[in-house]
């Protein structure tokens, strides 16, 4: 069959459409626990968005990009998969072992294969060989298939994105359709979070692990399950991508300390609380990102290294410029403020549509535009001081600010390769945009009539006087 090849096999043709049923019988299990049928309408759409997106992202890494990262862990999968064939006790050492390297027996199953990819270096990092171990009993268990895998790992992704959209709901219920397309149907995090990826698992784990904590110390429900997905999630994050946690731990702390200090009736005593909650809060922030750093696989991250890495990402990708994927762009300082800054616009608002240079290039630059429109806006009709206050005032904004704008610094003044960065920016993207659209309600701004359209608000109806 002509359609079969790079990530798509004979068993995509039987084990695809199976694993679609699967998953969509295992969905509308969970969707009836929820009474609110506007809610469950959301959730099924948002779970036929993913499952397409899926689709869409199998066929053009397998069509037009040709490979990629995506492809090099299917491939380590794959391998993984022939060690198992070979003996099955190798699949608890799969498990045990954190990387491949000289001194593990699973060696061999790395060198001297037929891959255009350096597979054997890239599985020294333990961050790398996480995703194929992730997808090895999908790979076993559904005959090879990518789909199935890549389905899988979307579905996971799509339970982080559920639970961002449950955790904001319940904090503005009636902003509900503005929380539903930043949470569950913003494409580039449909599109990046749809493969056998570090993003899928990553993207998912945040949205786990701030729900469980929102379970733990708001709602005080599900203790013992909630515990179990932050110790998942935080696992996951801290051998995969490490710098996501770094960025979130912060904020959640902050949050919470902005929580509890709203049960001081006094507002005195609560500015004063709210202050001391800021300072108490950034130090034991600070305190907790240098202890999850001091292990030396992570040194790269401590704060004070932050600018050292950054200079070296740049010169790496100015010896490489634009030869794999996406555009090489430079962030134009080295001072650190300055650095910050660009990372941040280069996260939030870029490609400019005169950066693109291909088809998910365009989607990216078109959805950037929208999240620049909605800012600047937002910022020349209110000015930055409303903007700011109103943040300040509402301890799940200011989480959201902190992660958002922490995270963007990172990953804008480090990845500095549209396609790379696409990927990298989507775990902060949801956050920034529920704030940034319910700010603009909470201040009165209207929205223009294609945003209304796009957010599913009805038109009002304009009666026509007749003519006499």
């Amino acid at each position: 069959m002509f359609l079969l090849k790079t990530l798509f096999t004979g068993a995509d043709v039987f084990a695809g459409p199976l694993c679609l049923v699967l998953l969509m019988m295992a969905f509308s299990v969970i969707v009836r626990k929820y009474k609110d049928d506007k809610i469950k309408r959301l959730l099924l759409r948002a779970f036929y968005f993913k499952m397409f997106c899926t689709i869409a992202y199998t066929f053009l890494n397998s069509y037009y990009y040709r490979g990629g990262d995506t492809e090099m862990y299917y491939q380590c999968a794959q391998f993984l998969r022939n060690a198992v064939l070979d003996d099955t006790d190798n699949f608890t050492k799969i498990y045990m072992t954190k990387a491949i390297n000289v001194k593990t027996t699973l060696m061999n199953y790395f060198l001297y294969v037929d891959s255009p990819y350096p597979v054997f270096e890239a599985m020294h990092d333990p961050g790398n060989f996480m995703v194929p171990k992730l997808a090895l009993p999908f790979i076993l268990l559904f005959n090879n298939s990518y789909l199935c895998a890549a389905l899988f790992f979307s579905f996971f992704a799509l339970g982080g994105s559920i639970r961002l959209f449950k955790f904001f709901y319940h904090y503005f219920p009636q902003y509900y359709r503005e929380i539903a397309l930043a949470t569950l149907f913003l494409p580039s995090v449909g599109f990046w979070s749809a493969g056998i990826l570090k993003d899928s698992v990553c993207f998912g784990a945040v949205g786990y692990i701030l729900y469980a904590v929102f379970n733990i110390f708001i709602r005080r429900k599900k203790i013992i399950s909630s515990l179990i997905w932050i110790a998942i999630g935080g696992v996951l994050l801290f051998y995969i991508k490490v710098y996501i946690l770094l960025a979130i731990s912060p904020a959640i702390v902050l949050w919470l300390f902005g929580e509890f200090n709203k049960v001081v009736e006094n507002k005195t005593l609560r500015r004063i609380m709210g202050a001391m909650t800021f300072v108490i809060g950034a130090v034991l922030a600070l305190t907790l990102v240098n202890y999850v750093t001091s292990d030396e696989s992570v040194q790269a991250f401590k704060l004070d290294a932050l600018v050292e890495t950054s200079t070296q990402t740049r010169t790496a990708y100015e010896d490489i410029g634009s030869k794999y994927e996406g555009a090489y762009f430079k962030v134009g300082s080295s001072n650190p403020v300055f650095l910050i800054l660009n990372g941040i616009a280069a996260t939030l608002f870029r490609p400019f549509l005169w950066e693109i240079n291909g088809i998910t290039a365009f989607l990216s630059a078109i959805e950037s535009l929208f999240f620049l429109y909605l800012t600047v806006v937002l910022l020349y009709k209110k000015g930055p001081a409303a903007f700011f206050r109103n943040i300040f005032r509402q301890p799940v904004f200011l989480m959201s600010f902190i992660f958002a704008f922490v995270f963007a610094a990172a990953v804008g003044s480090t990845a500095l390769n549209f396609g790379s960065l696409s990927r990298y920016k989507i775990p902060c993207l949801p956050f920034y945009l529920v704030m940034v659209l319910i700010t603009f309600n909470q201040l009165g701004l209207k929205y223009p009539s294609w945003l209304k359209k796009l957010l599913g608000y009805r038109q009002p109806i304009r009666h026509l006087k007749r003519a006499h």
